[in-house]
């Protein structure tokens, strides 16, 4: 399958470099375009894809589109791109331009699908949220599966469910990295050099994560286990509570997805 990126910010590199570096991608096979020539440059020398000198170029050269450009830039990318994406998959990863929304753009004979991922793609531990009712191909849809699952997890969720789950997996990493940064400045507070404290921060989320993926338990119940009777960590609870950082979160979620 060749694939063409249309855009290389954030989370199209994301994407580029957690493939490339599982060994899922082969650079022969990927191309890319991207208005940032510098930065398209420095992509390709550093992968060996091929850096395209056109958004058509790279569609045409390609068959399946991964579109990776701003929201608000789709329709004129998609226009400039016109024929080239005349029975293509195209892949919109752009936050809101779901797979009805894309196909009244696109040409008859193009394919779509919508998916949201998030960039912890870079590192293998990815999260990729598919909107069902895609038009694309069985092997097309495969692909897509092989490729989010190499870079970490994969679901896919029904339209009425995407705007919600997105928002949690596209912007939840954002809102972790505040709660690390906060929980290091605890232990700065408290003597802990600051970049040990960003370890041990990322660390106890990884692996809190993990207990939660591997035990099938409830967060709650593994909360409870972690807080014994009048000790430190219900301490640490009820200030948490006591400064509404569990309605803070539901209303993180909220306010980001009216936006999504």
């Amino acid at each position: 399958m060749k694939l063409a990126f249309i855009g290389m910010g954030n989370m199209a590199y994301a994407i580029l470099k957690g493939g490339c570096d599982r060994g899922f991608f082969n650079p022969a096979h990927v191309s890319a375009y991207d208005i940032n020539t510098v930065r398209l440059a420095e992509v390709a020398a550093e992968t060996g894809i091929t850096a395209a000198v056109s958004a058509a170029e790279a569609a045409r050269q390609a068959d399946m589109v991964l579109l990776a450009v701003k929201p608000n830039v789709v329709e004129s990318v998609v226009a400039e791109m016109g024929d080239a994406l005349c029975g293509k998959a195209v892949l919109s990863i752009a936050s809101g331009w779901t797979t009805e929304k894309l196909r009244a753009l696109l040409p008859e004979s193009a394919r779509v699908m919508f998916v949201i991922p998030n960039t912890p793609c870079m590192v293998g531990e990815g999260m990729a949220i598919a909107e069902e009712g895609s038009t694309f191909t069985q092997e097309e849809q495969e692909y897509v599966r092989e490729l989010f699952s190499a870079i970490g997890q994969y679901r896919v969720v029904p339209q009425k469910l995407m705007n919600g789950a997105s928002t949690l997996t596209g912007c939840g990493p954002a809102f972790i990295y505040l709660i690390m940064e906060g929980l290091a400045d605890g232990a700065v507070y408290h003597g802990v050099p600051r970049q040990l404290a960003y370890e041990l921060a990322a660390q106890t989320v990884i692996g809190a994560g993990k207990m939660l993926l591997e035990s099938g338990l409830h967060p709650g119940a593994l909360k409870d286990n972690v807080c014994s009777p009048g000790g430190t960590t219900i301490r640490g609870i009820r200030a948490m509570e006591d400064a509404g950082v569990r309605a803070a979160m539901i209303d993180a979620i909220d306010a980001a997805s009216h936006n999504a």
